[in-house]
């Protein structure tokens, strides 16, 4: 964190601005109440505008009593939340406005509930999830078959073990302390997926605003609109979050995954040092639901993405065929007030890239095809005059083995060039081998680097014959 860049952060940041605001008890304690407090067992993810208007005025009311200290009108403070990015406002269904809270405000809730002092930490549990992460991430990074093998052996053998202790009479089992600070570490991440679910839909919703504003401003050809459009949604799904949501979606619709969750959730609200810790602002038995409502509305943000691609082709089709009509109208004109004129004299047309259209009806009817009889003769065998040696010498590129050649170049490094990385790891199979590393470059462009302007020359050298060959590159830089 550089001076800078923490400067800029506390000035313009939203989740900055929410928490320094001159009423910003008022508009956390109020938001908080209003979407996160329990009410018959459900949080609110929206609300429509009369309702959240109506309680915000009681919500004033109290507050007030005493002393005036907010004298705006709550649909006033609405607005300015709304303006500020602590709420989006947009419409719903029956001609109603709806809230929803944005990312920076659920950002703030987070922090704020990071600053009350927890009954006690649970460092023994969060040692051993760390512990597991660390070992889980080390073992199945690894592509030596003895060293995954000996771990599976050793859980294999501790599962065995356990299973004779069951036999035996034996078994663990967790203490109220190790049963609550489980259950504290599940409600923690329970809260924060839920949370973090605001921040991937805002990201769907820019692109859905941003593909908007380009139909709406864009004077260009429906291709090259779609062109920019497909580009800017691969390049979603294609990034670790758009990848992780994907993956996140696909195990929660699995209706067997779904049930199994409700059932041990279950489970563990009938343990009593669980029921100590149930807390009126968050229901962990919601969490299922919750989950599935808060990916369905993200899904349903971007099936927006293809009804607005849907009626802009519609809206440019109609457009282009009401002008081809107009023009073909203005022709009949012409040529109906000017009868004694004889065009096919007077006009020449030039057409360009003439479209050739192959007709079913163009092509001949079917023929039997004719028989052929051989002679009922012994054929020769053959010798081959053509040299076939090219065809056994072909080579093959493992994009796997340049990637770790890139990993092992930077185990001590920040970044590297790539005429620096060719003198540690030389090419071996001529320039498909350089067209490789670009491609796995431009692929992560968020972490290496490609200048097109910069262009640099590199030497590789023929394998077979020794000789030198000289090529042109842009600049290419691979950093961690």
């Amino acid at each position: 964190m550089t001076f800078e860049k923490i400067n800029q952060l506390l000035k313009t940041h939203t989740t900055v601005k929410m928490i320094t605001a001159g009423n910003a008890p008022l508009i956390i304690g109020f938001l908080f109440k209003s979407f996160k407090q329990e009410q018959d067992n459900l949080t609110s993810n929206s609300i429509i505008e009369r309702d959240l208007v109506s309680n915000l005025t009681d919500y004033l009311y109290v507050i007030n009593q005493d002393e005036v200290l907010y004298p705006k009108k709550s649909k006033e403070y609405l607005t300015d939340w709304t303006n500020a990015g602590f709420l989006r406002k947009y419409p719903g269904r029956n001609d109603e406005f709806l809230f929803e809270l944005t990312p920076a405000a659920e950002n703030a809730f987070k922090w704020i509930d990071s600053l009350e002092r927890p009954e006690f930490v649970g460092t023994e549990s969060r040692l051993k999830s760390l512990f597991e992460k660390i070992k889980e991430l080390s073992i199945k990074t690894k592509v030596d078959k003895a060293t995954r093998l000996k771990e599976l052996n050793a859980k294999k053998q501790a599962i065995e073990n356990e299973i004779d202790d069951l036999n035996n009479g034996k078994f663990d089992i967790l203490d109220d302390r190790q049963i609550k600070e489980q259950y504290l570490m599940i409600e923690e991440t329970a809260k924060y997926l839920l949370a973090d679910f605001r921040q991937v839909e805002d990201n769907f919703r820019n692109l859905d605003r941003d593909f908007r504003k380009t139909i709406v401003t864009s004077s260009q050809t429906k291709g090259k609109v779609l062109d920019d459009f497909w580009q800017q949604r691969d390049f979603l799904l294609e990034t670790d979050q758009g990848k992780s949501f994907a993956a996140f979606w696909e195990f929660l619709l699995l209706q067997s995954r779904q049930d199994e969750l409700d059932e041990l959730i279950n489970e563990i609200l009938n343990i009593p040092a669980v029921q100590q810790l149930q807390k009126d602002t968050f229901r962990i038995e919601n969490i299922r639901n919750n989950l599935v409502e808060a990916g369905d509305k993200t899904k349903r943000t971007t099936n927006a993405l293809w009804e607005h691609l849907r009626k802009f082709l519609e809206h440019k089709s109609f457009f282009e065929n009401r002008i081809i009509h107009e023009n073909i109208t203005k022709m009949f004109k012409i040529v109906s007030e000017n009868s004694d004129v004889d065009f096919i004299k007077t006009l020449s047309l030039n057409l360009d890239e003439v479209i050739k259209i192959d007709l079913i009806a163009d092509k001949p009817l079917f023929k039997v095809p004719q028989k052929v009889k051989f002679a009922q003769t012994d054929f020769d065998f053959g010798k081959a005059s053509a040299d076939n040696h090219n065809v056994f010498e072909q080579f093959e590129i493992s994009i796997a083995e340049l990637r770790d050649n890139i990993r092992n170049a930077l185990k001590h490094k920040t970044q590297i060039s790539f005429v620096d990385f060719i003198k540690e790891f030389p090419i071996q199979k001529g320039v498909a081998e350089v067209v490789a590393y670009m491609e796995i470059a431009s692929q992560e462009r968020r972490k290496h680097i490609i200048n097109d302007e910069d262009r640099q020359f590199v030497d590789i050298q023929n394998a077979k014959t020794g000789k030198l060959f000289k090529i042109e590159i842009p600049q290419i830089i691979f950093c961690k």
